[in-house]
């Protein structure tokens, strides 16, 4: 079966002036939809920290590394790894995420190499390093 990562941006959301109960009201929504992901196949799910960001590139023959510089609509906020029939139904999987209704977006791209599976495969949870 097909793998889709999901990257959430959250683009014209403004997070600053949501309430406590605003806030917490999006974080039940997103407890919802992760709950109806796992039913049809989510893996993995984290929301991500643009503060500490850094980019790593060459230039001129030299590793540069400086801090995240992308626009706000841009920035990569949370991603969710899913598995998925086909590109249709990871589309109708991610038109759920609660972001959308608030000015975000989600893009939806499949996974073309599948090793990722691998840290997800029951017998390897409980293992350490």
């Amino acid at each position: 079966m097909p793998q889709f990562v999901l990257l959430l941006r959250s683009e014209e959301i403004n997070f600053p002036s949501y309430s406590p109960d605003d806030f917490q009201k999006l974080l039940v929504e997103f407890e919802n939809w992760n709950r109806s992901l796992e039913k049809k196949g989510l893996y993995a799910s984290a929301g991500l920290s643009g503060k500490d960001a850094r980019t790593a590139r060459q230039k001129n023959g030299r590793s540069v590394i400086d801090g995240p510089y992308c626009e706000t609509k841009e920035a990569i906020t949370g991603i969710c790894v899913i598995e998925a029939d086909g590109q249709v139904e990871a589309i109708d999987l991610a038109a759920g995420c609660p972001f959308i209704l608030r000015g975000g977006s989600v893009e939806i791209r499949e996974i073309n190499q599948l090793e990722i599976s691998k840290l997800f495969k029951e017998e390897s949870h409980g293992e350490t390093c």
